[in-house]
């Protein structure tokens, strides 16, 4: 309960009384955003929207909720206007900093609640048809409501019921994925398939495990013990392990086993292991019976930090990697700090390599965090580990609910990939791990950018010796480096001689730049180390 607590949702649902009672139980400071406008503008709501209109009302009550989340002192309890939300950006940008709950209701109950209340009070509903306008307005904010950490319907529930779920919401401290109407949260910390998971199973017609032969005996127990307790129609699939088996053929063994469970719509796919797992349970989930929810339990430091969040889903076909096959949100995420002890060194090792990416691209103090936990991270402490996975995944969640389709700020997420595909693939995949690969292709991206003059060289200087901290590999060979330059000719960024390169200017600051194939070919020589 670190973050503040902002209840959301449409006029009449008890936000204000609901926040009172979460605040008292809580010993936490409450706000009301509306008595806080009105306190500081000097007049009511309604003649702000009367004198100044909508829009202007909307600047003050975004400037109004952020003086108050730079808080000092323990997390307050703010309850919020309801179209406090409605602007997406700052949607987002909330959702990353707060715990956010959207209290509902039915339109009966809203209309009945409404006309309760004076229209002077209500500005929106100062019309002669307020049940048109309450059912209009629900139309344009359902997306915003639904984008949050819970939703609560209150129709049913007195005040002091709802806030006792207000209040086990804020405890879980989730961290929220703005996916539309395809919202959902990631849960991390130790021994979280315990305790997370029945909740987030909810009531499905059936269930289907996917796992792997290596992770299922290792930590399956959790997921078969719910299927042990459910009368539902269940089964379980386990692949073999490795990147061998994401291809359309073993993928056809979920599809056989969903077959024979009899798997519905109103079906669920578990999916509990790396990123091969969760992406070929994914990719299942999104193309039986047109799709079906699907929970994601990664395994892997690689797979929570990276594939955990943001829906690609896919298969490998020949040689072309990830090319079969779609966007699919997982109905929610768990990341057990517990499974990370049993992964070996060079996979976890490597997968540092795509954390430092999170902190060069969106966190600036998260770098300083791994250089000073160095010793605590490589001992794969628990409590430390959580640290670094929520703040990785925060960024993460960020970039992809503002760019689902990677049309845009999502390609930041690339940052080191390019000449570290390259260099993966001159190994044939086998001589570098993808992380290892990802760690070299910083030091090459970072050298690049010193060159062309958009990297502050401190910084490279300072990524390299954390790399080396955590034994990665940072050495550039010039032969391998000028075979992995000449593949970029057939990289999926390149748009005709040029090619798409993300850039870190500083901590937590990125950039896209295009290069020429010819001045890469160029600058190759001065990236490598001498050897």
């Amino acid at each position: 309960m670190n973050h503040p607590l902002l209840l959301s949702g449409f006029m009449a649902t008890g936000k204000s009384t609901v926040g009172k009672i979460v605040a008292k139980k809580t010993s936490r400071p409450f706000f009301d955003l509306d008595q806080q406008i009105e306190k500081g503008a000097g007049c009511t709501i309604a003649q702000i929207f009367s004198e100044k209109g909508e829009a202007a009302f909307r600047e003050i009550e975004q400037r109004t909720l952020r003086a108050l989340l730079d808080f000092d002192g323990v997390a307050p309890v703010i309850s919020l206007g309801g179209g406090a939300l409605i602007d997406r950006p700052w949607r987002v940008e909330v959702l990353g900093r707060t715990v956010v709950v959207s209290l509902e209701a039915s339109l009966p109950v809203l209309i009945a609640r409404a006309k309760r209340a004076a229209s002077g009070v209500r500005p929106l509903l100062a019309a002669h048809d307020p049940e048109y306008q309450i059912t209009r307005l629900l139309e344009q904010r359902a997306l915003g409501y639904r984008e949050s950490h819970d939703q609560i319907c209150t129709d049913e529930l007195s005040p002091a019921e709802v806030a006792e779920k207000v209040i086990a919401t804020w405890r879980r401290d989730e961290i929220a994925v703005a996916a539309g109407f395809s919202s959902y949260c990631v849960s991390i910390g130790h021994n979280k398939i315990a305790t997370e998971l029945e909740r987030k199973v909810g009531s499905p017609s059936g269930l289907l495990f996917v796992s792997d032969e290596n992770v299922a005996p290792l930590h399956g127990q959790g997921v078969r013990n719910i299927m042990a307790k459910t009368s539902l129609p269940h089964s379980e699939v386990l692949l073999p392990p490795g990147e061998p088996a994401k291809n359309l053929q073993i993928q056809a063994k979920i599809y056989q086993a969903a077959f024979e469970a009899r798997l519905d719509r109103q079906g669920l796919m578990i999916g509990l292991g790396g990123g091969v797992v969760t992406d070929m349970t994914g990719f299942a989930a999104a193309t039986w019976v047109r799709g079906i929810r699907w929970l994601g339990l990664p395994t892997t430091l690689l797979s929570m930090v990276d594939a955990s969040v943001g829906g690609k889903t896919a298969v490998d076909f020949s040689t072309a990697k990830n090319s079969v096959g779609a966007f699919w949100q997982p109905s929610g995420v768990i990341c057990d700090v517990s499974a990370l002890k049993t992964e070996s060194e060079r996979a976890y090792r490597g997968a540092l390599s795509e954390v430092i990416k999170t902190a060069l691209i969106g966190d600036a103090t998260l770098l300083d965090f791994l250089e000073e936990k160095s010793e605590e991270i490589l001992a794969r402490d628990f409590g430390v580990m959580t640290e670094v996975l929520d703040r990785c995944v925060r960024v993460k969640a960020r970039v992809v609910s503002l760019d689902e389709r990677e049309a845009g700020v999502r390609a930041s997420l690339n940052l080191g990939h390019t000449i570290g595909h390259a260099l993966e693939s001159s190994g044939g995949y086998e001589e570098l791990t993808h992380g290892e690969a990802v760690s070299l292709g910083l030091v090459a991206a970072l050298r690049l950018g010193n060159q062309l003059g958009v990297t502050e060289t401190p910084l490279t200087e300072r990524v390299l010796q954390l790399l080396e901290r955590l034994g990665l590999p940072h050495r550039l060979k010039a032969n391998r480096l000028e075979e992995a330059t000449q593949l970029l000719g057939l990289d999926k960024k390149r748009a005709g001689s040029e090619i798409k390169f993300i850039f870190c200017k500083s901590a937590g600051d990125v950039m896209f730049k295009m290069v020429s194939l010819d001045d890469l070919i160029r600058l190759t020589p001065a990236l490598a180390d001498r050897l």
